[in-house]
């Protein structure tokens, strides 16, 4: 499966929803990875008039730790590079860039 191209930049907050954009590098290596909403949004999918938004039920590191598995609550996965992002509610991305300065 070819990886997703163009990702948001982190730090990015959706107008809409209020969600954060968060490299899914970052969120693999976290504790929260898995435990909190994370959700992959698709300007393509909007553009056609579909919900943009999927929910991910977690992240998987390839051993190269190059690439990622975002797995989602479907059961099917898409694998990207470490610089794609996925979306967090406001308080879970300050969680996350809490936990990330801390260690």
């Amino acid at each position: 499966m070819p990886k997703f191209p163009q990702p948001k930049a982190p730090g990015y907050v959706h107008p809409t929803t209020g969600r954060v954009a968060v490299l899914v590098a970052d969120l693999a290596a976290s504790d929260l990875n898995g435990d909190v909403p994370a959700y992959f949004y698709s300007e393509e999918a909007e553009g056609l008039g579909f919900d943009p938004w999927r929910l991910v039920e977690g992240i998987d590191a390839h051993t190269s730790g190059q690439d990622f598995d975002v797995c989602f609550d479907t059961g099917t996965y898409r694998t990207v590079g470490p610089l794609m992002t996925v979306f967090l509610s406001a308080a879970d991305a300050a969680r996350l860039a809490a936990e990330k300065a801390n260690s």
